[in-house]
């Protein structure tokens, strides 16, 4: 009940016990879930060509020094190893977007959000990933923003970094990139 535009006492005492139940309620609840953390590694085969497709052409074309011109997307699907050999065990794929954001004669930036589906030894699940990154550089990081499966409710970063690019004899640029992740579970 409001007296003279304001809360009543009662009422807003109300409010207060209220208030300090939920909070407390949620502090128990918090209490009973227990964080894992887990480490992940996968080395991603990229086939430039094969499985990525030019969605969004240019909106600018490319900057002398640069390949990739101002936002430019693409779509791809590419297959996760356990190694850097591309012939080793398949632990799942990574599908996704890539939008070139920024093209200097510096770096191109490209904007990236991953579905990562791993299904290997008994895990199965996706991790969301997210970020920034300039793949002319010695590494680049994204955020885990959540999951699925073995990975529900995960949080992280993954941190990606080049390890070989060469020509397959059709031509196409093979590149492989090493991806860590490091990721907390929250149980509950």
């Amino acid at each position: 009940m409001e007296v003279g535009g304001l809360v009543s006492r009662p009422l807003l005492a109300l409010m207060v016990v209220l208030l300090i139940i939920f909070t407390f309620g949620s502090e128990v609840a918090d209490a009973k879930c227990k964080i894992n953390k887990r480490k992940l590694s996968f080395y991603l085969q990229q086939e430039i060509g094969l499985n990525e497709l030019i969605m969004v052409p240019s909106a600018r074309a490319p900057v002398n020094g640069t390949a990739t011109g101002f936002g430019l997307e693409m779509v791809y699907e590419f297959i996760m190893t356990k190694t850097k050999d591309a012939s080793s065990a398949v632990m799942g794929y990574v599908r996704g977007t890539a939008t070139a954001v920024n093209n200097t004669a510096a770096a191109t930036v490209f904007f990236v959000s991953n579905v990562v589906h791993i299904d290997y030894k008994g895990t199965a699940g996706t991790l969301s990933q997210q970020g920034e990154g300039v793949f002319t550089e010695s590494s680049w990081e994204f955020s885990v923003v959540g999951g699925t499966g073995d990975f529900r409710n995960a949080v992280g970063y993954s941190i990606g970094k080049p390890i070989s690019s060469s020509r397959t004899p059709s031509g196409r640029l093979h590149v492989v990139t090493r991806y860590r992740m490091y990721l907390w579970l929250r149980q509950c």
